[in-house]
């Protein structure tokens, strides 16, 4: 069949191979191009051996393309969308429209593509030698995870106010809660929308993730209201969350002083006592104790948390008799004078300390001008103070006693290595749950409910070592970001009769100095 003939070449196609005899040289290669726009549907494959014909003219049938199809329909490789390219001129196929569409539903069929075809595309003048859309699949939409929000605790971290006339320590130690008080909900996590491909098969989405609400059982309702979970407050007290677990504890308020009308304070939740503590008397309270008196302590006998913090708003002028121990916690206090101060975690003085024993994982005296003069300071890592000393070169005793920097850092590791295979495999029981549940809501067994029952508390065990580790970790790390293995930063000056003791390393001050200190290598180091 001839497709093309002038005064130059004929092309001819047979079985859809193309040919062209060339009987009169001129015709340019670069020509050429004006007979693939007239007839879309040659494709060269031979360029070379065209253009040798036209430049020769050997007037024989040479082999140099093939002939395209007049419909090429492209598919893609996930099956969510198939295309068309018509290999005609424009004009030729509005002649031929309605047949070229009968042809695209055609191949469609025979490609079992029964999804999705755009039919108001096909139908519609298609615009030829370019690539059309005739059929699109559908996305399946992934669910939303459910999303867990909790009432938040204050933070702990008193604040320093300085007028020129007094000084202020404030802070907030307790989040008060009523009964019925929101304390946090979640979100359920919603289905997924299915999708499909082009030939009507179904695509999954992915269902968003559940969450667990954490929280005290005792302390703490769950209310369902849609597809909300809220946890409110079953009792008055103070907020906690321990553990990553809300809960509200047990809380006493003693509006003036303790003293004589009170007697001694032995509680097993937290207290607050607006007023002060009177000289000889204590108070013992299983979580935090806040003391809010402008006045601060005297010399009271002792004031202990078993687990919580301690804030003391007014200071402490302890008359060498006073004992304030948080066994678990931090103790926060304006100022500190005659006294001892024991702490696991931080002690955090506002303004000064004078002669006073302190006891603690970390120690600070944070105000612009804070002084630490005389007594003795005891941290296991770090401490950083304003002042030092005075000029009557009053001797005050520092001592770290330092960590093993190696010893931790593989601490860590071991540790970070742990808390990711308990994720693996809090993420597995999670799963399995999910099998649970719907294995509940298909048949209620009650063997399968005592085992669900008996699977989701190992499954609490593992989210709880979780949170016991992050906890873990995050003191770790708060360890190794001091300088060395233990550090001592002094602000502003320490005067001499200063003696510093890192690890088994002392050093003695013989001259003002500002600096850090710290030991590396069984040597003190300073900057």
């Amino acid at each position: 069949m001839i497709l093309v003939q002038n005064e130059y070449f004929s092309i001819t196609e047979t079985e859809e191979i193309l040919f062209i005899q060339v009987s009169k040289l001129g015709f340019s290669i670069r020509d050429f191009q004006i007979i693939l726009e007239k007839y879309p549907r040659i494709a060269i494959t031979k360029f070379l051996v065209l253009r040798e014909a036209l430049e020769n003219g050997t007037n024989e049938k040479i082999e140099f393309g093939k002939l395209k199809s007049k419909i090429n329909l492209t598919i893609s490789a996930d099956y969510l969308e198939a295309k068309v390219h018509i290999s005609l001129e424009q004009s030729t196929y509005e002649v031929t429209k309605q047949v070229v569409n009968e042809e695209i539903l055609q191949l469609l069929k025979e490609k079992e593509i029964t999804y999705g075809i755009l039919y108001d595309v096909i139908n519609k003048e298609i615009k030829t030698q370019k690539d059309i859309v005739v059929a699109k699949g559908v996305l399946p939409k992934d669910g939303t995870d459910a999303t867990v929000v909790y009432l938040e605790m204050p933070e702990k971290q008193p604040a320093l106010h300085e007028d020129g006339r007094t000084n202020y320590y404030d802070m907030n130690l307790f989040k008060y809660i009523h009964k019925g008080d929101w304390l946090g909900e979640k979100q359920a996590a919603s289905s997924s929308v299915q999708g499909m491909n082009i030939k009507g098969e179904g695509l999954p989405g992915r269902a968003g993730k559940d969450k667990q609400l954490r929280f005290d059982e005792k302390s703490v309702e769950v209310v369902q209201k849609g597809e909300k979970m809220i946890l409110l407050a079953k009792t008055d007290g103070a907020l906690q969350i321990k553990e990553g677990r809300i809960g509200v504890v047990k809380h006493l308020l003693i509006s003036g002083d303790i003293g004589n009308e009170t007697g001694n304070i032995d509680f097993d939740g937290s207290v607050t006592v607006k007023g002060t503590i009177e000289d000889g008397f204590s108070v013992v309270a299983e979580h935090d104790i806040s003391i809010l008196g402008e006045m601060g302590l005297g010399a009271v006998n002792k004031v202990c948390s078993k687990s919580g913090n301690i804030y003391v708003k007014g200071g402490i002028s302890g008359k060498g008799k006073s004992l304030i121990e948080a066994r678990e916690g931090s103790v926060f206090v304006k100022y500190v004078n005659a006294c001892t101060v024991k702490a696991k975690d931080t002690i955090d003085i506002g303004y000064y300390a004078l002669d006073s024993e302190l006891e603690g994982g970390s120690i600070f005296v944070q105000a612009k001008h804070g002084r630490t003069i005389g007594g003795t300071i005891r941290a296991k890592t770090k401490v950083s103070l304003r002042m030092v000393g005075n000029v009557y070169e009053k001797e005050t005793y520092i001592n770290v006693e330092g960590f093993d920097r190696k010893k931790l850092k593989k601490e860590l590791d071991d540790l970070l290595v742990k808390y990711k295979a308990l994720l693996i495999k809090a993420e597995q029981n999670e799963r399995e749950l999910k099998v649970y549940e719907n294995t509940l809501t298909q048949f209620g067994r009650i063997k399968s409910q005592e085992d669900y029952k008996s699977y989701r508390k190992v499954h609490q065990a593992v989210i709880d070592e979780i949170y016991t580790l992050e906890e873990k970790r995050k003191e770790l790390i708060n360890i190794l970001s001091s300088r060395g293995e233990g550090q001592v930063t002094i602000y502003e000056k320490a005067y001499p009769r200063t003696l510093l003791q890192i690890k088994n390393i002392q050093k003695r001050i013989k001259h003002i100095t500002t600096g850090t200190f710290y030991a590396q290598d069984n040597q003190m180091m300073f900057d």
